[in-house]
């Protein structure tokens, strides 16, 4: 096997990578649509939930949190919110790649691929000068 035929296999295996990581990706972006974020304020009298967009869908406030005065209650109610935002964050950074794991999968494509290039590049300036050749030898 010569090193182009090395660099078609390397290739194969790439794009092959690459649909699985569409795969992963479709999938990630499905779990990102059906992901809620959970939390409850610091005494855990309220808690509360948020959708995909993090927008609040839910909220349980409790029996003592009702005897609560307003500002108090409010604060509580900030901090659920707040710890269910934070919560559906991290769950979110879980589900997509970094962009460092991106750039390198990108650079190696361009390096492989740069490779391939150089490879077929030399080959048809091989091809060429023995096609000359024969010509000269075919016109004397």
């Amino acid at each position: 096997m010569d090193a182009d035929e090395a660099r078609l296999i390397e290739l194969d295996k790439f794009v092959h990578e690459s649909e699985r990581s569409v795969r992963e990706l479709e999938q990630a972006i499905k779990s990102l649509r059906e992901l809620y974020g959970t939390g409850e304020s610091r005494t855990g009298a309220v808690s509360a939930r948020v959708d995909a967009s993090s927008k609040l869908v839910e909220l349980a406030i409790s029996p003592r949190a009702m005897k609560l005065v307003n500002h108090e209650l409010s604060r509580e109610v900030v901090e659920a919110v707040n710890a269910a935002q934070l919560d559906h964050e991290r769950q979110t950074k879980k589900l997509i790649p970094t962009t460092s794991d991106a750039e390198a999968l990108l650079k190696t494509f361009e390096h492989d691929l740069a490779g391939m290039q150089d490879g077929f590049t030399a080959k048809t300036h091989d091809r060429l000068n023995r096609v000359r050749a024969v010509q000269r030898r075919w016109e004397s």
